[in-house]
């Protein structure tokens, strides 16, 4: 279904600059995205890429009086302090993904508006892929989120902030992927197809997980084992030297951000 709407950004560094090319990328968005930055290199960059549906406001408070659905997406201490100089609608819908910022101290920035909902949306949203994490209750904000990848929503704001912390392994993620890379172009193979090979089969292997894995890991693991096989070889080695636990102790560390 299509969505015909304004949405504002507060702020167009990286994040800000995805979220505003899925929506204006997406087929099914009908509306108006209304930028503000102090940097106006950002702001004419989106204006230029998409010159129908992106309107350069000249300040953060003409973006929130244009705008049915704000992004706020300064730095949480930044914002902090920008709050408190703009004046928003009770017309507004907030979407608020500032990390570390817990609701129950940015909403009082955004009264009187009507709705503030706390999302976790990730880079490759500008492709319309992957994850949003969304806590809050406002199906207006939850349905433009889909244009945007699969929404999560979660029943508490300590779940949002626990998988806000897995997402301080997808550099990680990547690493790990170029050094199986390297090692295949180590024996001479050529570099897009060891490239090509790795992700498609981890793709392959992140679905089929998502779909037919219990509750009960380690069975799922044992049915996808062959007795003395090379998967076999390859898990028991890696247990065997602790190799998974620095990846949950990178994850306790990023908690710590979050209070969880």
């Amino acid at each position: 279904m299509s969505v015909n709407a304004t949405v504002g950004f507060i702020g167009t560094g990286g994040i800000a600059s995805a979220l505003a090319k899925g929506f204006c990328g997406s087929g099914d968005f009908r509306g108006k995205v209304h930028v503000y930055d102090l940097d106006p290199k950002r702001t004419e960059a989106l204006r230029e890429s998409y010159p129908d549906s992106v309107v350069v406001a000249k300040s953060n408070q003409e973006v929130i009086d244009a705008a049915e659905f704000v992004f706020p997406t300064l730095l949480p201490h930044i914002l902090e302090q920008v709050a408190p100089s703009l004046t928003f609608r009770k017309e507004n819908r907030v979407v608020h993904i500032a990390a570390g910022t817990k609701l129950s101290k940015a909403t009082p920035w955004f009264e009187p508006a009507q709705s503030v909902v706390r999302a976790v949306p990730l880079p490759f949203a500008s492709r319309r892929m992957g994850p949003v994490v969304l806590f809050g209750d406002d199906g207006k904000s939850e349905h433009l989120l889909s244009l945007l990848g699969s929404v999560v929503k979660v029943k508490t704001e300590k779940d949002l902030e626990v998988l806000a912390s897995v997402t301080g392994l997808m550099v990680s993620y990547y690493g790990l992927m170029g050094e199986i890379v390297k090692w295949c172009t180590s024996r001479d193979m050529v570099f897009q197809d060891a490239l090509d090979y790795t992700n498609l089969m981890c793709e392959a292997l992140s679905q089929l997980m998502r779909k037919d894995c219990p509750e009960d890991i380690e069975h799922f693991l044992m049915e996808h084992i062959t007795p003395q096989g090379t998967n076999e070889l390859a898990l028991n080695m890696l247990r065997e030297r602790g190799a998974y636990a620095p990846w949950i102790e990178a994850l306790d560390k990023i908690g710590l951000r979050y209070d969880v």
